[in-house]
């Protein structure tokens, strides 16, 4: 998979790499020697697995896909995974270690591992405390922040959107801390937003201007899926639950929420800022920098 250090049962993959970049931008001769391990989970562009370096440290490898290899556009998307996590730096964003393309043309990347469970698992437990919803909601609404004020090299604002905050992709690390991972779908000044008509995200974690395709998707559309996770945190309920076409109707066109309404013990402040914050109309939201003040205030 990465190089000739590679030690996996199965074929190298990777051997003869024609490509390869450190996350910060910079040529390197070879990729890191990893040993691959058992895979992390399948999804519909990539594979991921545990791997580790030639120091011992745990890494992920992201693997594409061979077969979506040949789509253009879907390794626009994968590469601009990479290129935006190599500008990001903050605690809860993993850091992008590598980036490159096998002698056959898969693109790759190697990213540090989280060590946790997905806020999914955690939320099929139960409600969490308010204190433990309002820290990770403020961690989570300080990565978005850095997400969407992030510049690139000349100084100019990205203007970089996750557009995945789904439950699946929030890890609740084993230090108690949240981690926000898989940024495929992210849009930039780098990489345009789909065209319209295509739909991409998790179902019921869509800002009603995602699921329309009307209005501007901008930072404001990532807090929007914040807010449902944080009433999922305080509720112990899905937000937005059902079929396709039920969901989507319920966030374009259904009532605001109240978290109060289904679990008494939510501060009525606290409702009130889900209720900004789950507007249908995102200049009536505040930015994630507004909603994580907000939310600490109390």
């Amino acid at each position: 998979m990465i190089g000739a250090a590679i030690a996996r049962d199965g074929p190298d993959y990777t051997r003869g790499v024609i490509r390869a970049v450190t996350g910060a931008g910079a040529d390197m001769t070879e990729p890191p020697a990893l040993r691959v391990g058992p895979s992390l989970g399948v999804g519909a562009m990539a594979e991921t697995f545990v791997a580790h370096d030639a120091d011992g440290v745990t890494r992920v490898l992201k693997r594409m896909h061979r077969h979506c290899a040949y789509d253009p556009a879907l390794v626009a998307m994968f590469e601009h995974e990479g290129r935006l996590l190599g500008r990001l730096d903050h605690p809860a964003i993993p850091a992008m270690r590598a980036q490159y393309r096998d002698a056959s043309g898969v693109p790759h990347l190697v990213l540090d591992h989280v060590k946790g469970r997905g806020l999914d698992a955690v939320l099929a437990e139960g409600r969490v405390t308010h204190a433990t919803a309002v820290a990770w909601g403020a961690q989570l609404l300080d990565a978005l922040d850095h997400i969407h004020t992030r510049s690139d090299e000349a100084g100019q604002c990205l203007e970089a959107v996750h557009r995945d905050v789904a439950p699946g992709n929030v890890i609740v690390r084993d230090d108690g801390a949240i981690s926000l991972i898989d940024f495929g779908i992210a849009t930039s000044r780098w990489r345009e937003a789909p065209e319209r008509g295509v739909l991409r995200g998790t179902r019921g974690y869509m800002a009603p201007e995602v699921v329309t395709g009307e209005g501007i998707i901008d930072g404001r559309s990532d807090v929007f899926v914040a807010a449902v996770l944080l009433y999922e945190m305080l509720t112990g309920r899905r937000l937005y639950a059902g079929g396709a076409t039920e969901v989507m109707l319920a966030i374009a066109e259904g009532p605001v929420p109240s978290a109060r309404e289904v679990e008494a013990s939510v501060p009525a402040w606290l409702d009130a800022l889900l209720g900004r914050c789950l507007a249908k109309a995102p200049e009536e939201r505040p930015t994630a920098s507004e909603a994580r003040a907000l939310l600490l205030a109390r």
